[in-house]
């Protein structure tokens, strides 16, 4: 049975229109748009129906127990949008939040060096079952936030020490599993991590990351490909993942390049995050990260680098010219103390922008849009800098979080558009911080500059995965069972 969907405005076509219905197939896609004669009140929500919604009492807690479907959703005071692409996450960092906002003790710095070290600390203490219990919480905050689909950087594969599980995948398929309990899409990057650093010794947590060659590394890639439904109402997909230059060696670089060239799958990697970084790219290679990757044949539009900070004019030039796109994850790189990058310069290059919540400090897809053009304000000490041929800074912003987000995970999403994957969100437009806001001739230009510079993701009020209503007026069904196993997580890591 189909779903019609119909907003006071609804995002289309690069711009917030009033009057577009939306018909929602069976197959989780959209079936057909259109305009409505009779304005915003053309068609009334089924008053006997109900929601298309998670259930609890599922036999299986990975599946939809789906009841009578409530077939129209007339969604006063909101917008309809499509679902926000997380493109870089580590969802186990969740566990790091407000406890590494502090200078260790005897310190004279606190840098992301230090910041690791503390991470560490959860990498070396976290079980299977802990770890899938915190990744489905994780992933529930996502959704709630309006992230519809999640690129999963996963770079802890083994148990503690470094052992091999059984099963390759094992930490892999919890990640599906967890994604699966939450409702959201997911593409799994399973990374790649060799080494400490160039003639720099493992330490005991990195351990768990390591694959000592790409035979290794393939096992895993191989199983957790097993999993990958990329056509199912909730996509399941897999790519590659390179850690960064400072973790594998050319000759692991090259072959992973030549995996990613063979089964087209797409490829991420930190990119340039830190000088250190760079300077010891330098010092083995002669090159500069992206430098390397160009030469090892890592470039190309299927490559996302996550992070981008301190990039050259050269840099910039080599992933434009290859079609790649990055990942700006930028509440972590200010918390983090990283810098700024040169968005302006990249999307001038035409290089295609997305988001990442990366270290989970805050899961928030408008905040890290509002963050992409405050960034620039500062670099450029200008305004309105990342803007369209309009000259409008949402609509470029709505694109790196949606379509542009899209090349990013391997999958056609992002947009609301006859055929295209029904993975939307109602947002609410009656809220204090947008009061007032396009009552002129401007109307819609000016509400969505006011959602994507001021909106917030406990706004969002609904969310559609694959045409399922998985956030109905902003309840999950399953929140609180995960919440409660989230917390015992968190008690028993922190208590000491």
């Amino acid at each position: 049975m189909g779903t019609v969907l119909q907003a006071d405005f609804t995002y289309i076509n690069g711009r917030l229109e009033p009057g577009v219905v939306v018909h929602v197939g069976s197959t989780g896609r959209i079936d057909h748009i259109t305009r409505s004669d009779g304005g915003v009140d053309s068609i009334r929500s089924d008053a006997t129906g109900v929601s298309q919604h998670l259930s609890l009492e599922s036999t299986n807690p990975g599946e939809f127990a789906l009841p009578q479907a409530r077939r129209k959703h007339r969604l006063r005071g909101r917008v309809l949008l499509p679902g926000f692409i997380n493109a870089h996450s580590h969802s186990f960092q969740r566990l790091m939040r407000g406890h590494t906002e502090h200078r260790p003790p005897g310190r004279a710095d606190s840098s992301f060096w230090t910041w690791r070290d503390a991470m560490y600390r959860v990498t070396e203490q976290i079980d299977p079952d802990e770890f899938e219990q915190v990744a489905a919480f994780t992933f529930m905050e996502m959704v709630r936030a309006g992230f519809t689909h999640v690129a999963e950087f996963h770079y802890l594969h083994h148990q503690f020490g470094g052992h091999a599980f059984d099963d390759p995948a094992e930490l892999s398929r919890r990640l599906f599993r967890a994604a699966d309990y939450s409702g959201i899409g997911i593409t799994l990057l399973p990374v790649a991590y060799q080494r400490g650093g160039h003639e720099q010794p493992l330490t005991h947590a990195q351990r768990r990351f390591v694959h000592e060659d790409i035979d290794g590394y393939t096992a895993l890639f191989d199983e957790a490909r097993e999993h990958c439904d990329v056509d199912a109402r909730r996509p399941v997909n897999v790519g590659l993942a390179a850690h960064s230059v400072r973790a594998l060696d050319r000759s692991f670089l090259r072959q992973l390049a030549q995996l990613g060239q063979d089964g087209n799958y797409v490829l991420h990697s930190h990119v340039a995050e830190q000088p250190r970084e760079i300077d010891e790219c330098l010092s083995e290679h002669g090159l500069r990260p992206v430098e390397l990757l160009d030469e090892l044949g890592l470039l190309s539009e299927r490559f996302t680098a996550v992070h981008a900070t301190h990039l050259t004019d050269r840099e910039i030039s080599l992933l434009a010219e290859a079609g790649a796109s990055a990942c700006i994850c930028p509440t972590t790189e200010r918390n983090l103390g990283d810098g700024l990058p040169r968005l302006r310069d990249m999307t001038d290059a035409g290089i295609r922008l997305s988001i990442g919540s990366d270290s989970q400090v805050r899961i928030d897809p408008f905040a890290e849009l509002r963050a992409l053009e405050d960034g620039e304000r500062l670099r450029c000490q200008a305004r309105s800098v990342l803007t369209d041929d309009r000259g409008q800074v949402a609509p470029r912003l709505m694109s790196a979080g949606t379509s542009d987000g899209s090349g990013a995970t391997g999958l056609k999403h992002g947009e609301i558009a006859t055929g295209w994957r029904a993975d939307l969100i109602a947002v609410d437009i009656e809220t204090l911080a947008m009061e007032g806001i396009g009552r002129g001739k401007d109307t819609e230009d000016a509400l969505l500059a006011g959602l994507m510079l001021g909106g917030q993701g406990r706004d969002v009020t609904d969310v559609w995965i694959g045409g399922r209503h998985i956030i109905s007026d902003g309840a999950h069904l399953r929140w609180e069972a995960a919440r409660s196993r989230y917390i015992e997580v968190a008690e028993k890591l922190w208590r000491d």
